[in-house]
């Protein structure tokens, strides 16, 4: 069969190809006009990318400057760490191994009242019974060291108190951190909230005030906040509202960072 026989009976198969090998010819002329650079260029930038994730950035002396910021770190975190965590003394501490903690909260609970009424009974401090404790004891050993840490805040506070010539103190209220048994993460710095109002002279409060941050006497106690102001029944008498916490650090190790 010759050529011409061949077009004859192929004639509108060939024209049909050829018509569509020249549309595909003119669209991919028309894309690479259109988008050809573009695609060239972030061909480009993809190949010299990955040139870059092949090179080491990082030298030896690099490593070595990380290594000595990163000590740094650890040790300042170290003394932050020491210097806001609260450090109970030591008839507060509750010892599992020894005792149970019901067994420490009541004996401290109990010395601590019959000491600090007593001490404010002789020096006309008027107290609060309750410490500002709860009325039903706590039970879960969480609660209850917490509850140990507020204790000693307030047998500090008061026995400044008596020590800086204050005359009443008018309510004591202590609260854990909310979200210690609640289903958020406590977080890493967790706060047992101890606030005292108090009413005296207000040379008195600011002596108590300045006593609190002394590391010689029973401080220096952590801030919160604190506002004082006139009293509305005496004209020489002052009111302070002042809240202190007691700290506990959580997800810290120092161990780790220091590795």
């Amino acid at each position: 069969m010759d050529f011409n026989d061949y077009w004859q009976e192929n004639k509108r198969f060939l024209i049909t190809v050829g018509i569509g090998l020249l549309v595909f010819m003119i669209g991919e002329m028309i894309l690479d006009s259109v988008w050809g650079e573009d695609l060239r260029a972030q061909q480009r930038s993809v190949t010299s990318a990955q040139r870059e994730l092949a090179r080491s950035k990082f030298t030896a002396a690099d490593l070595t400057r990380a290594r000595e910021e990163n000590e740094m770190l650890t040790v300042s975190l170290t003394e932050l760490t020491e210097a806001v965590a609260f450090q109970p003394r030591t008839r507060f501490v509750f010892h599992p191994e020894l005792e149970s903690a019901s067994n420490r909260y009541f004996s401290a609970v109990s010395a601590v009242r019959g000491e600090l009424l007593t001490i404010a009974s002789r020096n006309n401090l008027r107290l609060p019974e309750d410490l500002g404790l709860p009325a039903l004891s706590p039970t879960r050993d969480e609660e209850i060291v917490r509850y140990l840490d507020a204790l000693d805040v307030v047998d500090r506070a008061a026995r400044l108190a008596v020590e800086a010539g204050v005359e009443r103190v008018d309510k004591i209220e202590i609260r854990l951190d909310p979200a210690l048994f609640s289903r958020s993460d406590v977080g890493h710095v967790e706060q047992t909230s101890i606030k005292l109002t108090m009413s005296s002279q207000s040379s008195s409060l600011v002596r108590f005030l300045s006593l609190t941050q002394d590391p010689l006497e029973l401080g220096p106690l952590r801030v919160r906040s604190v506002e004082m102001s006139a009293s509305r029944s005496k004209r020489d008498e002052a009111r302070l509202d002042v809240e202190f916490v007691a700290v506990r650090m959580h997800g810290v190790d120092l161990e780790e960072a220091g590795s």
